[in-house]
């Protein structure tokens, strides 16, 4: 993503930013794989709860990531991101502590206030302000692949690190990601000179009528909050399938999410290049959101069986790659130049809201049937509503400007 076009300093902000960013969804990411099976045997606690306990960061994220962005156009943008950080710490160590005393609703407390850290507004307003208009995308998209990056490694590393530490060392070594990046921040980032709102980067009030008559960028915000859902609905109920159906021992669980990251890693690279360089981005994203389905209908019909639920969340993590990196390209191709940055705002939200509704509901349902059948034929109904309403986009043409509105 970085080449010779980019300044010195525009690399040193973007790299500086992607490792602040990554570092932030590292820590987040950690606590997704196992956090369901110990939330749940926490006392007073059930599946609801635990699946709360997934999705509830979510939710504050959604309420925070655009009024973060907007006051930072006001206030400066390291006094924001400072002291989001701060929070986030701070809500990592409570979430440490609730898992140490094994209070539920604390924990729950814990992930609200790790959402309220919200940074990611704010960062790409500051990304902004650093980088010239025409490498903007492109440091963008670094900053996502750090993000895709530490998703992968942290599905692996949470787990790793749960096996000798439990859900408190979890959390603790999240809130200390938090403190790493601190210092940077405070230190080796320089306040811009000038600080503007852009448009192309950031929310725009004025600008979100048009953005909610796209019918484009509507199925996209659709696309992504089912993503993000069937994420948290899928990680509520699966490691709860392995603990207690096929006793699992939660030391052990790391070695399935390993072989679920490599799988996941080595198709994604190849996908991401056919669907952007080839044009098949449609075609990809179709046989990504069919492998879902069938990751679905898999863990429905051989859920009892240990062997073929690994295979299962094997092909659902490798769907999730295929689309995880192609999504915010996609929108960013069907929103006018003017309006990316509202664009972005919303799809963004829609991201969150999925993952907390995933784990809400997920958890629900869960409770209601703890076979997980439920979970599975809720996210397939709605994962096919996806893949009609895909089925009907007009892909955007390459070097043709979106006019819908």
């Amino acid at each position: 993503m970085i080449d010779k076009d980019f300044t010195p300093q525009e690399k040193k902000i973007t790299l500086g930013l992607a490792f602040i960013f990554s570092l932030r969804m590292l820590g987040l990411f950690l606590a997704l794989p196992v956090l369901s099976v110990y939330a749940k045997n926490m006392p007073g606690s059930d599946a609801f709860w635990a699946g709360l306990a997934i999705g509830a960061y979510g939710l504050t994220q959604a309420i925070f990531q655009i009024p973060y962005g907007l006051w930072s156009d006001k206030i400066g943008r390291k006094p924001i991101i400072v002291s989001s950080t701060i929070i986030f710490v701070l809500g990592s160590f409570l979430a440490a502590y609730a898992s140490y005393i094994e209070n539920i609703h604390l924990l729950i407390a814990g992930r609200f206030l790790q959402g309220i850290g919200a940074v990611s507004s704010v960062v790409i307003a500051l990304l902004a302000d650093m980088t010239r208009e025409e490498i903007r995308t492109r440091a963008m998209a670094t900053i996502g692949a750090s993000i895709g990056m530490a998703f992968a490694f942290g599905m692996v590393l949470g787990p790793l690190i749960a096996s000798y530490f439990g859900l408190t060392g979890v959390f603790l070594f999240t809130g200390i990601l938090g403190l790493i990046s601190l210092p940077y921040v405070i230190f080796g980032i320089k306040e811009p000179s000038i600080v503007k709102h852009h448009e192309d980067a950031e929310f725009t009030s004025s600008y979100l009528s048009v953005v909610l008559k796209d019918k484009n960028l509507l199925k996209m915000d659709f696309g992504v909050f089912v993503l993000h859902m069937t994420l948290t609905a899928v990680f509520t109920a699966v490691p709860i399938i392995f603990a207690h159906q096929h006793s699992i021992d939660l030391k052990d669980i790391w070695k399935i999410y390993l072989l679920m990251f490599f799988v996941g890693l080595t198709i994604m690279v190849p996908s991401t290049i056919i669907a952007e360089k080839k044009g098949k981005i449609k075609q990809v994203k179709m046989l990504g959101i069919l492998i879902l389905i069938i990751s679905f209908i898999m863990f429905i019909l051989f859920k009892d069986n240990f062997y073929l639920t690994v295979l299962a969340i094997v092909v659902y993590f490798t769907g999730f790659m295929m689309l995880e990196p192609i999504m915010p390209s996609l929108m960013s191709k069907y929103a006018k130049p003017h309006v990316k940055g509202t664009a972005s705002g919303v799809f963004n939200t829609a991201q969150f809201i999925g993952a907390f509704v995933g784990g809400a509901v997920g958890g629900l349902l869960l409770k209601i049937d703890d076979s997980a059948k439920l979970n599975f034929i809720f996210l397939t109904v709605l994962t096919l509503v996806w893949l009609v309403l895909v089925s009907s986009m007009e892909m955007p043409v390459k070097g043709v400007k979106n006019d819908t509105n």
